[in-house]
């Protein structure tokens, strides 16, 4: 079932279907020698002059250099394997970028769904047949844009940047000049986004298994201040975790498994948890408080849901 001709506005080109079979690399590799044979008056260090077609964004055979988007993409695959991110939030746009998450509309293409049933359940969409692509799910649905709102100022409280609530910015972490001053913002960021897009998936997963019956408003309200509560939920306990990790040993914690370390340092400087979490004390703050044993740090996180932007 083909459902690109039904959406051309609502889906994104980087999630464009296959509309052919991928060849074998080893028969791509025979292709261009008998075509540089075929070319002998070429220049044998002259790159290879073709593009990336519709469904092959890089191909791995070509030399360095021939296509101007390798740097980009290589730097997003090596974003999306970072280590201090979360796991689910890894995995959840590892399915974004690779577009098979189960949004209606893939539901539809891969036969789990009709196409009645590809469409977004909530009534106030812009028209009443709208397919819920993954660009629908996580940003055009007025169920995630409460949200994506709400992340957008709350980068703008912290740097006085707002980003543009796009495809490229939210979904495919394109940043653009004077949004990351740091690497140490860039990371936060990075992980504010996944946050967020993790938690529409979870609330719209929730309103998917739903079984109750209520009304299209209702429900879209409810959905929203759920997503954008554990939205809140979410980064505040990013933060009191890697709080943790500056103050104590993880691995020595009761209930942790020393597995769950691998690949990732169990301990944070505090000078980088201030980069990360205290910029301009907007999400967090450190305090030192007298006590009768000596001075102690103390945590404060003003993050709240009407602190420093309102939730909703």
């Amino acid at each position: 079932m083909d459902l690109s001709s039904d959406m051309p506005t609502s889906q994104p080109a980087w999630m464009a279907l296959t509309r052919g079979h991928r060849q074998h690399w080893s028969q791509r590799q025979q292709q261009q020698q008998a075509q540089q044979q075929q070319q002998p008056s070429q220049q044998p260090n002259q790159p290879h002059s073709g593009g990336a077609t519709v469904h092959d964004t890089v191909d791995v055979l070509a030399p360095p250099g021939s296509h101007p988007q390798l740097c980009e993409w290589r730097r997003l695959w090596e974003l999306a394997s970072a280590a201090y991110f979360n796991r689910q939030h890894r995995v959840l746009w590892w399915r974004i970028l690779h577009g098979c998450v189960m949004c209606g509309a893939f539901s539809a293409y891969i036969g789990r769904a009709t196409v009645e049933q590809a469409c977004c359940p909530y009534a106030c969409c812009s028209s009443p047949a709208q397919p819920q692509t993954i660009s629908h799910m996580f940003l055009e649905c007025p169920m995630a844009a409460t949200v994506i709102s709400w992340l957008c100022r709350l980068w703008q409280a912290m740097t006085g940047h707002l980003p543009d609530a796009s495809v490229a910015t939210i979904l495919a972490a394109s940043t653009s000049e004077g949004q990351c001053a740091s690497d140490a913002l860039l990371q936060t960021w990075h992980r504010l986004r996944l946050a967020v897009l993790h938690s529409i998936w979870t609330a719209a997963r929730i309103a998917a298994s739903s079984t109750h019956a209520s009304s299209q408003a209702s429900q879209l309200s409810s959905q929203s201040h759920l997503a954008s509560r554990l939205a809140l939920k979410t980064v505040t306990s990013m933060i009191h975790h890697d709080w943790v990790k500056c103050n104590d040993d993880v691995r020595q914690l009761a209930g942790v498994c020393s597995s769950w370390l691998r690949g990732r340092d169990p301990s944070m400087t505090l000078e980088a948890f201030r980069n990360l979490w205290c910029h301009h004390d907007t999400l967090a703050s450190i305090h030192t408080a007298h006590t009768g044993t000596g001075d102690k740090l103390e945590l404060v996180v003003n993050l709240s849901d009407m602190v420093p932007v309102q939730l909703f």
